[in-house]
């Protein structure tokens, strides 16, 4: 394959090179018609219970339902002043001028008690506005900008304006991350390769993953759906890899000329046949640990699974074909307006001299830990197995208005809501569809509600809208808070009831997540599945060995557990909390551990390949272990250790987001990189590839035999 790349490449650069400038252009034409397309939930299990009465309400019940909530108040009037009244029906009259507004409800136009606020001082105004999820939050964002009143003051909450926030500060995120990382990038490359030539190539690399990924993007969204957060993960995992991977081929490349004596021919098909080679089972390897995402009935998982494959498919095609071309036609040139190592070996190329490695930090460092190889593993491991031990008492939860930085004005007015009104923005919702006709006969509607009021944890039950033919909707009120284990177990209780003459499906925020939980749960052992069987095959005919895989894929579980530990105490427990810029939400999002699992095994899998590779490469040289651990540091220590720090730019960046959501994903990424990068790969593959010795590349004869056949071997 490899032959047939290169051969082209060699043949037709300019060509390949003007076709992906055209697929760029394609892409900014189509690609800003994607953020419509996108959903802004996707957190309800696709065919559970709780999605079936959400979709229910949606469909029969929506203009009964509040989409936005006014939260209409004042610091000295009560709600029964005539002054109150006056300017709360004038708030009313400005909000029923908008055309997609269908009812407003609040106290002063319905004396409803339940919409007054504990200190009487302010009133619920209801919104219901018609139309699909994007006409509600464009509504409800001109109903917040429109609408004033001199003497009483109007906060929002509602699904539809936190809805509308959070696009907004996604899309601000990604403005942020996009500027911040290209520009700290372009400084860092200089630095790592010693040339400005050189460090153009990844961040044209990036440029061109992102904007293709989004075009492949703008075409999946005909076909099922993706949520807005899957372009977070398409610009962090594709810029993030297009870097790694120009790194490698840039480098090796570089490395080549030396070797081949300034003949860019020879240098780039050893380059394609070595680096391409990596890369290639680099780029297989995270787009199946991200594809094992599609299998989970959520439309958050699947979009970031897919969105991420994209992403890694273009930043992997763009780096074995894309980059070389440009390759090719530089030539020696990659080495112009160089400086320090790098204006060393350009100076090799043209004299013709071979350059001589020293040796280097990382062989230093491979060196110490292979000295004591058992106590450096079992040291190591009990410290990366410390680090994940606060994730055994993690609370998990489903998004909520907490996901927005807390200077956002409706996190605050959510907060207040749940504060200040004994009507709850997330009750338990029951659908209950009767058998019979609901106006004639209500004996069985009562006797089931007086059952649903007995169950432990239960506040309140009422009618919240008028049936639709035999479809009523039921909303029950609950002591405990939304998340909580006590909740959990109320819903759970409120499912076990029976309704004669009738069928009920429970849903709601609470049931959301208990139906999340047991989707995860069901379908968790399935995708660690699909990894494991697929990357060990993967990775057994790269290496030719049953052992290396194994030993690859436990330590890059091993490392996840810091990640996952320090998410409980940053997140959920508020660890430097102050010196931390991070939403503290109590809680970790239920998808995160497993959404952060699949990236970062992708990624350290993809640094496994790195090292892995070459130290294979030098093994069948040599068939000597511990010089091809040596020799395999020496050549990809500093490789994969740069590679690590420009990614950490990279997610850094998106850890700053202003949503909690894509903060957990950034911290648990970092941390994730961090360890595989600096200890893992540095520390822990040294050690335990001396401790194991020959044992590191045994297979049974007849898998040898089928490696042998299979042709992956350099």
């Amino acid at each position: 394959m490899f032959k047939r790349i290169f051969k082209t490449i060699h043949t037709r650069a300019d060509e390949l090179l003007v076709a992906a400038i055209v697929l760029v252009g394609a892409a900014l034409y189509y690609a800003p018609s994607l953020m419509p397309h996108l959903a802004s939930a996707g957190f309800s299990p696709i065919g559970a219970d709780s999605t079936v009465v959400k979709d229910t309400i949606e469909s029969e019940f929506a203009k009964d339902k509040a989409a936005v909530i006014a939260l209409i108040k004042s610091q000295t009037l009560t709600v029964d002043s005539p002054e109150f009244r006056a300017a709360a029906l004038d708030i009313e009259r400005q909000i029923t001028s908008n055309p997609n507004v269908t009812s407003v409800r609040s106290y002063v136009s319905t004396d409803q008690e339940a919409l007054v606020s504990k200190d009487r001082h302010g009133t619920l105004a209801l919104v219901s506005i018609k139309g699909d999820d994007t006409t509600q939050e464009h509504t409800a964002a001109q109903i917040r900008d429109s609408v004033k009143n001199t003497t009483l003051t109007i906060t929002y909450a509602g699904n539809a304006i936190l809805r509308h926030d959070i696009t907004q500060q996604i899309n601000k995120d990604l403005a942020f991350a996009e500027s911040l990382s290209f520009a700290v990038l372009a400084v860092l490359l200089v630095l790592v390769f010693r040339g400005f030539i050189a460090a153009l190539l990844p961040l044209l690399l990036g440029g061109f993953t992102i904007l293709v990924a989004m075009l492949v993007l703008r075409v999946m969204v005909e076909f099922t759906t993706i949520v807005e957060y899957a372009l977070n993960v398409i610009i962090l995992i594709g810029l993030g890899l297009a870097i790694d991977y120009s790194l490698l081929m840039v480098s090796r490349f570089r490395e080549e000329l030396v070797a081949q004596k300034g003949e860019v021919a020879k240098a780039l098909k050893v380059t394609m046949h070595t680096a391409g080679r990596t890369i290639f089972f680099s780029g297989l390897t995270v787009i199946i640990s991200l594809l094992s995402l599609v299998v989970f009935p959520l439309d958050f998982l699947r979009s970031m699974g897919l969105g991420g494959a994209a992403a890694v498919l273009v930043a992997m095609g763009g780096a074995l074909v894309v980059l070389p071309a440009m390759l090719r036609l530089l030539g020696r040139r990659v080495n112009w307006l160089s400086f320090g190592r790098a204006k060393q070996m350009d100076a090799a190329v043209q004299s013709g001299d071979q350059l001589t490695d020293k040796k280097s930090f990382w062989v230093k460092s491979g060196q110490l830990f292979m000295r004591n190889p058992v106590l450096v593993t079992v040291i190591t491991l009990l410290a990366l197995g410390a680090g994940g031990l606060p994730f055994l008492n993690a609370q998990l939860a489903t998004p909520d208005h907490t996901v927005l930085p807390q200077s956002s004005l409706s996190r605050h007015a959510t907060q207040e809501l749940r504060n200040d009104y004994t009507v709850s923005d997330s009750p338990v919702q029951i659908l209950y569809i009767a058998q019979h006709d609901l106006g004639t006969e209500t004996a069985p509607l009562y006797a089931y509600t007086e059952k649903v009021k007995a169950v432990t944890g239960v506040k309140n039950v009422q009618i919240t809208a008028p049936p639709k033919d035999n479809k009523l909707l039921i909303e029950a009120t609950l002591d405990a808070p939304t998340m909580s284990a006590q909740a959990q177990a109320a819903v759970k209780n409120i499912r076990t009831l029976t309704a004669d003459q009738a069928q009920v499906a429970v849903g709601g925020a609470t049931a959301e997540l208990v139906d999340l939980l047991a989707m995860l749960t069901a379908y968790i052992p399935l995708a660690l599945a699909i990894i494991a069987i697929t990357l060990l095959v993967l990775l057994f005919f790269m290496l030719g060995s049953v052992v290396l895989p194994v030993v690859a894929m436990l330590q890059n579980t091993l490392s996840l557990a810091v990640s996952f530990g320090a998410l409980v105490l940053v997140f959920q427990q508020g660890f430097l909390a102050d010196l931390l810029p991070f939403n503290v939400t109590g809680a970790i999002d239920a998808t995160q551990p497993v959404l952060i699992f699949a990236v970062a095994f992708g990624l350290s899998m993809d640094y496994s390949v790195f090292l892995y590779g070459r130290i294979k490469e030098e093994y069948d040289s040599s068939g000597d272990t511990n010089k091809a651990v040596l020799a395999g540091l020496q050549k990809t220590g500093g490789i994969i250790t740069s590679a690590a720090v420009l990614l950490l730019v990279v997610v850094a960046a998106f850890a700053m987001s202003g949503i909690s959501i894509m903060q957990q994903v950034g911290v648990g990424l970092v941390l994730a990189i961090l360890v595989d990068a600096f200890i893992v790969r540095m520390v822990l593959v040294p050690a335990t590839m001396k401790l194991l010795g020959k044992v590191n590349w045994w297979a049974p004869r007849w898998l040898k035999r089928v490696h042998r056949r299979v042709g992956l071997s350099e």
